[in-house]
């Protein structure tokens, strides 16, 4: 799915005057930048409509994703713990990457139209061994049965998003906790970033969850363990059924509504 000829056109139009008066300055995050462009005579002409759209490019996502499904009404990119339901500009996600799904993407999200639209999309070198199919589309369903799908950027979210030190601290949390052995070397560099950021306790639980996930998931699988679901918290099963859905029901029952997204959900 992409957008219509007319918005593709417009979407090119709008952006591409504000980057010839960005110059070499990042307009991702930068409401300010916007705002000096609309006073300007760059900006001039621009209806009232257009001059929304513009200031809701201010609110961004940006990073690497799977591209994951194409569905007709748009494509999923998904992060660590989101869903992102997408269109392109002038032609589909899918037809842009030209390669099997899923597939490892950089690429850049931005407000149009009451959608999400993906910006400079292109297939990203992966770092290290990359996730199983079958582990990337398990993960899909445990978030999609968890958050469900995002299909629009509100601009209230850059009120919200993470100070540039946090995302850095978030960052290096994430490397941190990349493996088990760096996990391990990296005990206390890991609690002073907890103790000077507590809000990344979320984010430190949920991939603490998926590294012991890994490593039970190894261990049950070599003991001959076949055909059930399992949910994992911090280093300990705490549910196991036959089913996806009873598997989410048992953690329900557990009281772990608030708590699932730090839960890592594998099957064998």
């Amino acid at each position: 799915m992409h957008l219509s000829p007319a918005a593709c056109e417009e979407f090119t139009h709008l952006n591409e005057r504000l980057l010839a008066f960005a110059g070499r300055q990042s307009v991702y995050g930068n409401p300010e930048l916007i705002e000096r462009f609309l006073a300007s005579e760059a900006g001039d002409g621009l209806s009232e409509k257009q001059r929304r759209k513009v200031r809701n490019f201010s609110t961004v996502k940006q990073g690497k994703f799977f591209l994951v499904k194409q569905y007709k009404k748009y494509a999923v990119l998904m992060d660590d713990y989101t869903l992102y339901g997408v269109v392109g500009t002038c032609k589909s996600p899918e037809a842009a990457v030209e390669a099997e799904l899923p597939v490892l993407v950089e690429a850049v999200l931005r407000p149009f139209d009451d959608r999400i639209v993906v910006q400079e999309l292109t297939v990203a070198e992966a770092n290290g061994n990359l996730p199983s199919r079958s582990d990337i589309e398990y993960e899909f369903k445990q978030i999609k049965d968890v958050r469900g799908i995002t299909e629009t950027l509100d601009p209230r979210m850059l009120e919200k998003q993470a100070s540039p030190a946090t995302q850095r601290a978030e960052k290096q949390l994430r490397q941190y906790l990349k493996s088990a052995a760096t996990r391990d070397k990296h005990q206390d560099d890991t609690k002073k970033i907890l103790d000077k950021h507590p809000e990344l306790y979320d984010v430190y639980m949920q991939m603490y969850s998926k590294l012991s996930a890994r490593a039970i998931k190894k261990e049950l699988k070599a003991n001959g363990v076949r055909e059930r679901h399992f949910a994992v918290y911090n280093n300990s099963v705490v549910a196991v059924a036959a089913t996806r859905s009873e598997l989410l029901e048992q953690l329900s029952d557990l009281s772990f509504d608030g708590m699932m997204d730090q839960c890592a959900l594998f099957r064998l």
